[in-house]
C-alpha cells in the first residue's frame, strides 16, 4: 500500500470501476502531476481516510473534484 499526496487542482487520473472491485487507475494522462506517483491498474481503497472500496469510479471521482481546491 502506498501513500499518495495530490496538489491542488486538476489530476490528469482517469478512474474505472472493474466489475464487484475497488476503483482502480485505468488512466494517467501525459500531463498527470501523479504520472510518477501512481500506475495503471493501482487500486484506489480511501481518499483523505475516506474508505472508497465499494463507491463506483464516478463517485470517489466526485469526492476528488470536491476537494481540488484543498492544498493537498
Amino acid at each position: 500500500m502506498i501513500e499518495v499526496y495530490a496538489p491542488a487542482g486538476k489530476l490528469g487520473v482517469v478512474l474505472d470501476t472493474p466489475g464487484d472491485g475497488p476503483p482502480i487507475v485505468h488512466e494517467l494522462r501525459p500531463n498527470s502531476v501523479l504520472k510518477n506517483e501512481l500506475k495503471v491498474g493501482d487500486r484506489v481503497i480511501a481518499i483523505d481516510d475516506e474508505d472508497v472500496r465499494r463507491l463506483s469510479a464516478n463517485k470517489v471521482s466526485k469526492i476528488i473534484s470536491r476537494k481540488m481546491e484543498n492544498s493537498t
